[in-house]
């Protein structure tokens, strides 16, 4: 059994037995119901049986209005069953009581802001967990939920601000969020046009993880916003250097520009580079190709789409590429029986990159998971 389950059990355990040295030394019928309904409603609890624990917990606080523990829980039920509005109802209603012990009120504004966070309502729940910040007892919750409801809301600055603290004094390893929230820093002041003080938060995130390619696509895009070409070039190589699997993402940027500045034999050089460091990456193969066919080197492109097609059958991209390169030798019907062949296998909506937190897949790596708010998390 995993610790963390027996310390659930443990404490719910604990839970049960000062209940019933509590409420066991009430005489009435009714407090004796009650506190049946209320211990049913902690074991159902323990057990997942959450539909059950929401009966006896509302048969608890019907019998016995005192029992703050089970109205509490009662709330965190509704919220489990999507009623948010009902849970913050009573959730809010509690912080009205008087007599709650300090680790009751800390349960209880916990479940209220758990109760926002749950209603996408991020300001509410920041507004609740904030002034915990300045409790030590609660301290490290409150970091948590605070950083990921700044994540949430977009507000990088400020969860750039509470997660230095976190990454020094946990001693966490934990670079790439660091990094990613660097990133969005970096994007944010982009979108302003502020390109240098964009480049600051980039090179901040690639200082906390090198291996991190969207800081570097970034810088280069500033670079290229004020028409610093060489200074964009020497950081979209970089990221060839640096992380070889993730080139391609920069290989537009890489093409329009060089080919711009009529350095058309430098994209090639790039190529080869990354393919020397990383054989068999497949979209450096393709772009590659794409460059000897302009080059007139038609069969040479051929033979790599190819090899490609053969460690990649369902690849779109080198079967149409190479279906043009057919049709312009007029092979015609052996491209569209490449066509044919992959269309037997491909499922059109197929999505090649998967989130590390949540396992979200998309077709595009983006530098924050749609689903689960992870940073960083499409790059493995």
């Amino acid at each position: 059994m995993a610790l963390d389950t027996i310390l659930i059990i443990a404490v719910t355990i604990l839970v049960i037995v000062s209940a019933a040295i509590v409420f066991g030394r009430r005489k009435s019928k009714s407090g004796d119901s009650a506190m049946v309904s209320y211990i049913a409603g902690l074991r159902s609890i323990i057990s997942g049986d959450h539909q059950n624990a929401f009966v006896k917990l509302r048969q608890a606080v019907d019998l016995d209005t005192e029992n703050i523990d089970a109205y509490l829980k009662l709330g965190d039920m509704f919220r489990a069953k999507g009623l948010t509005d009902k849970a913050i109802q009573i959730h809010r209603e509690l912080t009205l009581r008087k007599g709650v012990s300090d680790d009751l009120k800390f349960e209880i504004k916990k479940s209220m802001a758990l109760d926002y966070i749950a209603a996408d309502a991020y300001e509410h729940a920041i507004d609740i967990i904030k002034p915990m910040l300045k409790e030590s007892d609660h301290k490290i919750w409150a970091e948590d939920n605070l950083l990921e409801l700044y994540i949430a809301a977009n507000r990088w600055a400020e969860a750039d601000e509470i997660y230095k603290p976190i990454l020094k004094k946990r001693n966490l390893k934990d670079f790439r969020t660091a990094a990613g929230i660097k990133n969005m820093i970096g994007l944010d002041l982009f979108d302003k046009g502020e390109y240098h003080k964009a480049r600051i938060a980039f090179k901040d995130a690639i200082s906390f993880d090198e291996t991190y390619p969207l800081p570097f696509i970034n810088i280069a895009q500033s670079y290229l916003k004020e028409e610093r070409t060489e200074d964009a070039l020497q950081f979209l190589k970089k990221l060839c250097d640096k992380v070889p699997q993730y080139a391609y993402l920069s290989y537009s940027f890489i093409e329009e520009t060089l080919f711009n500045l009529g350095r058309f034999g430098d994209v090639e050089d790039i190529y080869r580079g990354v393919l020397n460091a990383v054989p068999d990456n497949i979209p450096t193969s393709i772009a590659l190709s794409g460059i000897l066919e302009k080059k007139g080197e038609i069969p040479t492109a051929e033979n790599l789409l190819r090899t490609v097609l053969n460690a990649d059958n369902i690849n779109t991209a080198a079967a149409i590429r190479l279906t043009k390169l057919l049709s312009s030798s007029d092979r015609s019907d052996e491209g569209f029986e490449i066509l044919s062949d992959i269309a037997e296998r491909i499922d059109i909506g197929i999505d090649h990159h998967e989130c590390d937190l949540c396992g979200y897949r998309i077709a595009k790596p983006e530098p924050i998971c749609p689903d689960c708010n992870g940073l960083g998390t499409f790059f493995k």
